[in-house]
């Protein structure tokens, strides 16, 4: 991960010609950064569920990730417009079919994941953002395939750890401000 000072921060966030960003207070930042560590927390509450085959672990492990999911959605700093709405309505939606149908609901929650890994490593290189998209889709069928519930547990184990990885590396970046 490089490191950054705050002059390189501003020219790296700030937006072609054409393209008008909605404020970004730094304390937005705050909220989003929090949301990751919640959200890390949550997976590492899930896969502590699958690794017990409790499932009041495993539902509040997904309602608390869903939950920091969505927050995080809503505080996901993104130039593109389409970006930040599908981002927010995947995030949203996460949340909406945690206790309906959990699985759904993790494929949502998965997908915003997903997507905001790959934007953070597409701006800051982190290289945790290259795997966790790829992971979550193979924890997903893993989870749809039925495998063992041990051995899903340990993948979930392992996304907590590429998200704890992602959360290290946003955390040592200074605060952004738009």
């Amino acid at each position: 991960m490089p490191s950054w000072t705050r002059d390189q921060m501003i020219e790296h966030l700030t937006p072609p010609p054409g393209i008008a960003m909605p404020p970004y207070p730094h304390r937005q930042d705050q909220i989003y950064r929090w949301s990751l560590l919640a959200t890390t927390a949550g997976l590492a509450i899930e896969g502590v569920g699958w690794l017990l085959s409790d499932p009041l672990l495993r539902q509040i492990g997904q309602g608390w990730t869903s939950l920091a999911l969505a927050v995080a959605g809503w505080t996901f700093l993104v130039w593109l417009r389409s970006w930040r709405f599908g981002v927010r309505t995947l995030s949203t939606l996460g949340l909406v079919f945690w206790l309906a149908s959990p699985l759904i609901g993790w494929a949502f929650s998965l997908a915003s994941l997903a997507i905001m890994a790959a934007k953070e490593t597409h701006c800051f290189h982190f290289p945790a953002g290259r795997v966790i998209p790829w992971y979550a889709l193979a924890l997903g069928l893993a989870m749809i395939a039925r495998l063992n519930p041990f051995i899903i547990g340990i993948g979930w184990l392992g996304l907590t750890g590429l998200g704890s990885w992602l959360v290290w590396g946003r955390w040592h970046l200074p605060l952004f401000e738009i």
